[in-house]
């Protein structure tokens, strides 16, 4: 009992150390790739290494882990209760999608639901193989190594800072490793029950990990010696000049040269607090050269105001009766204003002068004698504009050939663009009977046509080549550049004047005060949209990047003719709903996709060179298998039998085992042949006596009847030492 109970405690100890391990498994991968619910992760750790602890049968513990993984869905992705009539439609809509989507080869609409099943798979399967190491290896090195690898290889290479984890990690697996090492020399020195004696040893080798490891941290250390290897292998990838390098996100001036990849920054830019959730505008560019954005010649004014004074925009304003106020705390000022959709003024303690220019609309801020002027905060009054949908579809494309002249530059479009951008938007915009429908159709496309959203994949056009024909019809992945350049060409090339705009999008949501949600907006939301214009509503925002959702308020006074209409209406309802922000793209969902045998027997017979290689590598590898069974199959039967008890029954079916591979060296036992002439046979084949020992034990297994008393521990040893004579 005392020896369970010590054995129980040590397991105990360790899996603790494996949970605080995979716990900074866990941390970068989440930050890095903006996943929530970390604790619904650190969960489904714990759960399965308790299930390991307690020996929980394995039927019985994949039920409780699959269960906890189906309730986790329904309750991430799912908009019902768990306990509810939805969540059965649910999954069966999840599976059948994801399962058209992965036979049909068309990984990229894999759902978010889906990602998150597989990737507590790997969980569930990488805690099994930690149990295996611990349980019957008794060795986590190689674990271990992987871990402190993983993390220095995210540390170098990402915005991932790892220098504590490292340490934590070091400490924890110095001490699992130290506690598996004496684990292993008692059972070498058949010192098992001696549990007192064992953790006389243990616990100074724990002190003396965390004290060194404590002194290493705080005393002061020197700068590195070699130089950081990530400009080095930049430089050497041919990334290190201007333009064709990774930029850092953020707002910058400079548009002209458009493309590649962005580091992430989170650096604090400004802290607003609001009722309402606000795309944060700066400015606008009106010329596209095919590289990027650049401002057109011409003469426009400026624009002169004073603090609480109405400040004039090209944008509509709501009524009176909703003017409400934003109060903005600036953390890295600025010498321009964060504008809001529906601005109507600007307040401040001081008394600057706002400087708008009618060419870009971004609004500077100065003092009396002209010298640019920093704010730490300013409170903005807007009332956000709401849009008749009925107002929006009077506007037929006929309409587009009254607007004002002065609208030209916003239909500028270089000499270079290849043709097939224009065709394309044809095709997006034809039968359209509004020029609404026409836009919300070129910003619906890009969800519907493989495009993904990325900013580390992004490629750089070559010389000659177009920006926006690169991203539509080569890589079709990028970052919210690509996506608003895309949609403001495509709407020129359909006759739709358009603009580039600039700013930040909403930000991440926090603590709520009377009423306001406050916002915090980081380099990281440094994002470009839309503004398209519509004969007799004006400019409208349009939000085409792929897992950002806009902030357009629609009145829907529109007269529902058809039940059809009604569904179209209220879809577009949803979609213009503002939703929270998300950095990575959002799963797409059909309920018309429907999955079929015919679709995947369509997708295997167009595959059907990858079927041949994939049937020609089974077979390989099933002969591969087939000539190396006398080395693999003796190799996991030993570690099987590692772990049952010695006994009568197990030694029973272990001297069969040791028959069977004898047999496949070509020790079989002849017709006739007794047990203990073939043991002989066996003994002189292979220069032992242990085949003799384990004979004269199975005779009396067979045939006595009185059993004397027999060391099952050192026939375990005999036997393992017969299987791998044979296997050398």
């Amino acid at each position: 009992m005392k020896k369970s109970l010590g054995n129980f405690i040590e397991l105990a100890i360790a899996y603790v150390i494996i949970f605080l391990i995979l716990r900074e498994w866990l941390i970068p991968v989440m930050q890095l790739t903006n996943t929530g619910v970390f604790h619904l992760f650190l969960v489904f750790i714990g759960l399965s290494l308790v299930l390991s602890l307690f020996q929980v049968h394995p039927i019985l513990s994949g039920l409780v882990k699959f269960g906890y993984i189906t309730w986790f869905i329904v309750f991430v992705y799912s908009e019902s209760p768990f306990f509810s009539g939805q969540t059965i439609p649910f999954l069966m809509h999840e599976w059948k999608w994801n399962m058209t989507a992965f036979l049909s080869g068309d990984f990229g609409k894999v759902s978010d639901s889906f990602r998150t099943v597989l990737f507590v798979a790997l969980i569930w399967m990488l805690i099994y193989l930690i149990h295996h190491w611990i349980t019957v290896r008794k060795n986590i090195f190689y674990f271990f190594a992987l871990t402190v690898f993983f993390i220095a290889t995210l540390d170098t290479f990402s915005d991932y800072d790892g220098k504590v984890a490292i340490v934590k990690v070091i400490v924890l697996g110095l001490i699992m490793t130290g506690l598996l090492f004496v684990k292993r020399l008692w059972l070498q020195t058949d010192a098992e029950s001696n549990f007192i004696g064992k953790w006389k040893l243990v616990i100074p080798m724990v002190v003396s990990v965390m004290l060194v490891s404590g002194v290493a941290f705080y005393l002061p250390k020197t700068g590195p010696i070699w130089a950081d290897p990530v400009p080095f292998i930049k430089g050497v990838a041919g990334q290190d000049g201007i333009g064709t390098g990774e930029k850092t996100v953020g707002y910058s001036d400079d548009d002209s040269q458009l493309g590649g990849p962005f580091q992430g920054d989170n650096t604090l830019i400004f802290t607003a607090s609001t009722r309402d959730r606000h795309y944060w505008r700066i400015d606008t560019k009106d010329t596209y050269t095919s590289k990027g954005w650049i401002l057109s010649e011409g003469n426009f004014g400026k624009n002169v105001y004073e603090t609480n004074t109405p400040i004039q925009t090209s944008l509509q304003v709501g009524s009176p009766e909703t003017e409400r106020q934003v109060h903005m705390d600036i953390a890295v000022p600025m010498p321009f204003l964060i504008q809001t959709y529906g601005m109507i003024s600007v307040s401040t303690q001081d008394s600057p002068l706002f400087i708008q220019d009618e060419h870009t609309e971004k609004i500077a801020i100065e003092q009396q004698n002209g010298e640019s002027k920093l704010l730490s905060n300013y409170t903005i009054s807007y009332s956000e504009p709401v849009f008749s949908m009925e107002q929006l579809q009077m506007a037929d494309p006929s309409t587009l050939k009254t607007v004002d002249p002065s609208f030209d530059r916003f239909l500028q479009l270089p000499d270079t663009l290849p043709q097939r951008v224009g065709n394309l938007a044809q095709e997006i915009t034809q039968d359209k009977d509004s020029v609404y429908d026409q836009i919300k159709a070129v910003e619906k496309y890009f969800s519907s046509h493989g495009f993904r959203y990325d900013k580390k994949e992004v490629a750089i056009p070559a010389e000659g080549q177009d920006y926006v024909d690169q991203f539509l019809f080569d890589t079709k992945i990028g970052y919210c550049d690509n996506f608003s350049t895309s949609m403001v060409v495509l709407l020129r090339s359909a006759g739709i004047p358009a603009r580039w705009v600039k700013g930040f999008a909403p930000g991440n949501p926090g603590r709520i005060s009377d009423g306001l949600q406050e916002y915090q907006i980081t380099n990281d939301n440094a994002h470009s949209w839309v503004e398209a214009y519509i004969p007799g509503t004006g400019w409208m925002e349009f939000e085409p990047t792929i897992g950002f959702s806009g902030n357009v308020n629609i009145d829907y006074d529109i007269e529902q003719d058809t039940p059809q209409q009604e569904q179209v209406l209220e879809a577009e309802k949803k979609q213009e709903q503002p939703k929270k922000e998300e950095q990575e793209p959002k799963k797409e969902t059909s309920n018309s996709t429907s999955f079929s045998f015919d679709s995947v027997w369509t997708w295997m017979k167009k595959h059907i060179y990858v079927w041949i290689a994939l049937v020609i590598l089974m077979i390989i590898a099933s002969i591969a298998l087939f000539m190396q069974r006398k080395t693999w199959i003796p190799k996991m039967q030993v570690r099987a039998f590692r772990k049952k008890e010695a006994d009568w029954t197990n030694f029973d079916a272990s001297y069969h085992v040791l028959t069977k591979q004898l047999s496949r060296i070509g020790l079989r036992r002849k017709d006739g042949e007794t047990l203990r002439a073939f043991a002989l046979r066996v003994d002189a084949s292979l220069e032992t006596e242990e085949m003799q020992k384990l004979t004269a034990v199975y005779e009396q297994h067979i045939y006595g009847k009185d059993k004397r008393e027999v060391d099952f521990v050192e026939l375990k040893e005999s036997w393992e030492y017969l299987i791998n004579r044979t296997i050398g």
